[in-house]
């Protein structure tokens, strides 16, 4: 099925999350940041865009930012906390619309996660104007302390119909997988604690989040 049924409950909104490996960051203004716990192996950074509003690409190897199937972005608002998250939701509707003949979107749903307002979403494409291929996004808002994250984790296939897009069911667990156990958070801190560093297969990204 192309919407996760249940994806509040599924992304542990208002729960406590697993003791996960960290995502470390690069020195950041606050002690606040982005924990990745479950960031796929094997995957690199191909475009990066700093300034107040952080866009990171990753993709796996053997793709590129260009000629990619599969890719995660990573978008940081710094200094841009007040942002509200649906406003966010609408405006990715509005520039999937802006490129899709046929886009579908999914229904914001909206919780508590680590202590901070978070929401989800999904996003189709059924042909991208530009590329001609058909996109699907799933993306998890955190609204923290100093910032707002956005993590998209994206797919390309073939331009597809009703029946939705050629994505096996194992790819899109793992994706809600990864969105579940990515939290902000700042170290010693018990509302919004981070995850326990436990030894993990996933390796360590880094970014400035």
């Amino acid at each position: 099925m192309f919407f996760c049924l249940s994806i509040v409950a599924a992304l542990g909104f208002g729960t406590a999350q697993a003791q996960m490996q960290l995502t470390p960051t690069q020195k950041p203004l606050s002690a606040e940041r982005l924990a990745m716990p479950l960031f796929p192996s094997g995957w690199q950074d191909v475009a990066t865009n700093r300034g107040n509003i952080e866009v990171i690409d990753y993709v796996p190897k053997g793709e590129t930012v260009v000629a990619w199937r599969n890719r995660i972005t990573l978008e940081v608002y710094h200094e841009l906390n007040t942002l509200p998250l649906d406003a966010l939701y609408r405006r990715a509707e509005g520039q999937n619309r802006d490129v899709c003949d046929g886009a579908i979107v999914g229904k914001f749903q909206s919780g508590l996660n680590n202590g901070f307002a978070s929401a989800f979403w999904t996003l189709g494409c059924k042909r991208h104007r530009e590329s001609g291929m058909g996109e699907t996004r799933y993306s998890k808002a955190i609204q923290g302390g100093d910032r707002v994250y956005i993590l998209t984790r994206a797919w390309r296939t073939p331009a597809y119909g009703d029946e939705g897009p050629a994505i096996p069911q194992r790819l899109l667990e793992d994706a809600v997988a990864f969105l579940t156990t990515t939290v902000a958070c700042t170290d010693g801190d018990t509302n919004h604690p981070c995850p326990t560093s436990t030894p993990a297969k996933s390796e360590e990204k880094n970014n400035s989040a």
